[in-house]
């Protein structure tokens, strides 16, 4: 590795060395002058180019770079002779860092409130998700800035690029990220970010994602170790309102949670966290680790439950599917394959080892809600079998939800003080 003088010098140089190459409207002022946009997109360019040519740039740390950052615009500066404040100088060094770290020109768009999520497709055209609809930004990466943004990406994993893998799915801080390489993503790389917000039991009801009272229900059978199955379309919202319901029980029930990828918000330290490993032996070896752990309650968010966890009480799980008879469906065929079952056997398992199903699905306006919660248990029919517990209809829910429910309701988990919102919710 270069020694960090040698470094500093290297990265000072300009890549442009003919004054041919100077914007036209780039020229040298007396007083202090107000840098255009054609100025920045310059420099912004030239630094891309360096850091191309600077192997070492990510090894460094944030502090070392942003020290590069200064040094290489100070020389771009003195060859330009241009001249500029100190305060214009360093609000220089901080828009040239922001745009070669992080997420770089990405991060524009994930600080907007509004955008749930950015894309990047084969063709390098960045998309962004608001209100559960995908919009063309009509911007564009270079592949200076999409393999800036890949190292950048791995850096601040602390992950180490593996050529021989061609997807990988990333946690940074309240990020979900997924990068697919060729060939399996064909035509070029594809990456996507995704926000992850905390599970707050508020936004349920701001986004009117379910009532009050379907919440205390479901909550109250989870308490009570039954087991519930969480069903919806892609993106629905299976994960989050899963993570609120574990969030809600951490700090009364030991908990294990198993995810397909790191998207849970969960430090309570009552929950034990796993990602599934990539193997099927290792994946054997999980579920008989997570049963000798004797948890009281175990989530898993791999969008198809597990059918040896779901013989013991106090099993939570995902499963992908847009309905409630294709949710049913589905778990009947899983059982016939996993447990070599005939139908017919499979369906009393099934209506033996689920006791609900709570169906999400997500609407054309982007919006999710829970459209129906039912019901399993064993009869002599189907329509016996799956008893309807609440349903959404023109937009209202059709009820039978049994009274009293519980003492654990969804206000003593939003008041402010002396609650079982603040016990379940604390953090040390």
């Amino acid at each position: 590795m270069l020694k960090s003088s040698k470094l500093s010098e290297r990265f000072k140089k300009s890549n442009v060395d003919v004054k041919d190459d100077i914007p036209a409207n780039q020229v040298k002022n007396d007083e202090e002058i107000e840098f255009s946009i054609e100025v920045e997109d310059d420099l912004k360019n030239n630094l891309l180019k360096k850091i191309q040519s600077t192997p070492v740039w990510f090894d460094y740390p944030d502090k070392k770079q942003k020290e590069l950052v200064l040094g290489f615009l100070e020389n771009r500066l003195n060859f330009l002779d241009v001249e500029c404040s100190l305060e214009q100088k360093n609000n220089l060094v901080e828009k040239l860092y922001s745009f070669v770290s992080g997420f770089g020109p990405l991060d524009y768009l994930l600080s907007k409130d509004n955008v749930t999520a950015v894309f990047v497709n084969e063709k390098k055209n960045v998309l962004i998700e608001i209100d559960g609809k995908i919009l063309n930004t009509e911007i564009s990466l270079s592949d200076e800035q999409l393999n800036l943004i890949l190292n950048n990406i791995f850096k601040m994993c602390s992950q180490k690029f593996d050529n021989t893998r061609s997807i990988w799915n990333l946690r940074f801080q309240k990020f979900h990220i997924n990068i697919v390489y060729p060939p399996v993503c064909d035509g070029g790389i594809s990456l996507s970010v995704r926000k992850l917000y905390d599970a707050d039991i508020n936004i349920l009801f701001e986004k009117n994602i379910m009532t009050k009272e379907i919440f205390d229900f479901i909550l109250s059978m989870i308490l009570d170790n039954k087991n519930v199955v969480i069903s919806g379309d892609i993106n629905a919202g299976k994960t989050f309102v899963m993570n609120v319901f574990l969030n809600s029980i951490s700090s009364l029930k030991r908990s294990i949670l198993v995810q397909e990828y790191p998207q849970f918000i969960c430090t309570s330290d009552n929950v034990m966290k796993f990602i599934v490993p990539d193997s099927d032996r290792e994946k054997q070896l999980l579920k008989s680790s997570i049963l000798g752990f004797s948890p009281e309650c175990v989530f898993t968010d791999l969008n198809m439950p597990d059918c040896t966890l779901a013989e013991r009480k106090g099993y939570v799980s995902s499963l992908r599917a847009s309905s409630i008879d294709s949710a049913f469906s589905k778990l009947i065929s899983n059982f016939m394959s996993k447990m070599n079952l005939a139908e017919k056997y499979a369906k009393t398992s099934v209506l033996t080892n689920f006791d609900y199903i709570v169906q999400i699905n997500k609407f054309k306006d982007g919006t999710s809600k829970v459209t129906s919660v039912v019901e399993l248990k064993p009869a002599r029919t189907t329509a016996l079998s799956i008893k309807s517990i609440a349903k959404l209809v023109d937009g209202h829910y059709v009820t039978e939800i049994p009274q009293p429910l519980t003492s654990l309701k969804s206000e003593s988990f939003l008041a402010q003080s002396n609650s079982m919102y603040s016990r379940f919710y604390h953090q040390d």
